[in-house]
């Protein structure tokens, strides 16, 4: 809609606002009528001859009737154009009433004029409507007050015509000053409120625009996160080596990776690495290092851990930078030989359980990050990590290390390396992982981040 479309739209609308507002508000000044007009019969004994009560008596049940009858048609009608009239009608009726008395009680003379202003302040400051309506209510009222009491009055001084003329022209004055300061700040209303309803209106839209767009998000994740899940290796046997691996996905697609891997020409490899931050891009950069180390160790034979390192890095690196983001993350390329592992890169450390001294050793990663750098060759290096038969290797993601406890504090690698010297050698690979990922969980509860374990034993 355009803004010629929305202004006639908005204007039609505070004319159905207003007619409604008027209508409702005759009700209440119709019940005025009703419940008022009949109560003065009380000032009428104390102040009146008692001669005229009878017939103040008759004029107030007119009064209180006609009134009565204009509640009824204001409850069985609907507010239109034309309702303003029954403000004319109750003003004249009751205002004619009150005329009436005056004549009878000495026209001028009398004091009980002010009995009109009693009826044109209420119905011309309660009554939304405009100035021009407040004057023309008003005057009719003072009119007919004249009017009557010059033909059917009695004589009149022009000193007590003007005085009486003074005070209900003010109040005239008066009302329409009021009526149309009143009418203004309803129009200012009912725009704000207009204002309102359509940003709640164009509020609820995007609303509704932005559920779509997340549903559709995260549908895209949901389906980025199965892609994850079902690239992970299955666990196995990795020559001399058995490995066991799990991974708790976040909420989010993570970027945690590891992959075992036998090339074709009989050489085992492992890989654990975690990309920074989380979402889409972190699953891609997670998913591009997996198919670079893959290509890297099958494409040339004996390649040393620090040179597929290197390698990885220098793609990531292009990659990323072509993606225009600022990922990175923590990588260890690790070849499997009979008696050792050798390492390059830069994760978390590495947990040994050796198995002729029934402890935990912690070995400590040398290098650095990929995707930092273009070239990672001063830093890289490999890195030899002696096995012995039956000894077992824990590898893990931050998720794990950094799991929160209820006091705010971190799992660490401290819990770790106990919770992994109570499983190690001590279950099967699978029910040793479940139990350190239990571990974690009676720890901190939800996981906030991937937690990633990696078991390897030595076998023979």
């Amino acid at each position: 809609m355009n803004d010629a479309g929305a202004t006639t739209a908005r204007s039609a609308g505070f004319v159905a606002y207003r007619d409604g507002l008027l209508h409702d508000w005759m009700k209440i000044i119709a019940i005025l009528g009703v419940v008022l007009v009949p109560l003065f019969l009380l000032l009428d004994y104390v102040t009146m001859p008692s001669e005229l009560l009878p017939r103040f008596a008759v004029y107030r049940a007119s009064a209180t009737a006609t009134s009565a009858l204009q509640y009824f048609m204001l409850r069985t009608t609907r507010p239109s154009k034309y309702s303003f009239i029954h403000g004319y009608v109750f003003s004249l009726l009751v205002c004619g009433m009150i005329v009436w008395m005056t004549v009878d009680l000495g026209g001028f003379s009398s004091g009980y004029y002010v009995g009109l202003m009693l009826v044109i302040f209420p119905v011309n400051v309660l009554l939304p409507w405009r100035s021009y309506h407040a004057a023309l209510n008003g005057l009719a009222a003072v009119g007919l007050y004249v009017v009557a009491n010059v033909v059917f009055g009695r004589e009149f001084t022009a000193g007590s015509l003007v005085n009486n003329l003074y005070f209900l022209l003010s109040s005239v004055v008066l009302v329409v000053a009021m009526a149309e300061t009143r009418y203004r700040l309803i129009q200012q209303e009912y725009q704000a409120r207009s204002q309102l309803e359509q940003t709640n209106a164009v509020l609820e839209t995007s609303r509704a625009d932005l559920k779509r767009a997340r549903d559709r998000l995260w549908s895209e994740m949901e389906i980025a996160q199965r892609i994850q899940t079902a690239l992970l290796p299955r666990n196995r046997r990795l020559g001399n080596f058995e490995a066991e691996a799990a991974m708790l996905p976040a909420d989010e697609v993570g970027g945690d990776y590891y992959d075992f891997l036998e090339t074709q020409t009989g050489e085992f490899w492992v890989c654990i690495g975690d990309v920074s931050g989380h979402g889409v891009e972190s699953g891609l950069v997670m998913m591009m290092t997996q198919t670079t180390i893959a290509t890297l160790v099958n494409d040339v034979p004996g390649r040393k851990p620090s040179d597929v390192f290197v390698h990885t890095n220098g793609v990531i690196r292009e990659n990323v930078n072509r993606l225009g983001g600022t990922r990175y993350m923590t990588l260890n390329a690790i070849r499997l030989e009979r008696d050792k592992l050798t390492v390059a890169g830069k994760h978390q450390d590495l947990l040994v359980w050796r198995a002729k001294a029934d402890a935990v050793e912690t070995v400590t990663n040398q290098g650095t990050w990929i995707g930092v750098v273009d070239d990672v060759r001063a830093a890289t290096e490999d890195q030899e990590v002696p096995v012995g038969v039956g000894d077992w290797v824990l590898l893990y993601t931050d998720g794990v290390t950094e799991a929160v406890g209820a006091n705010g504090e971190f799992f660490g690698e401290g819990r770790l390396a106990q919770s992994f010297a109570k499983v190690a050698g001590k279950a099967p690979l699978r029910k040793a992982i479940a139990d350190l990922l239990e571990d974690v969980r009676r720890f901190s509860g939800k996981n906030v981040d991937d937690q990633t374990l990696v078991i390897l034993r030595r076998a023979e």
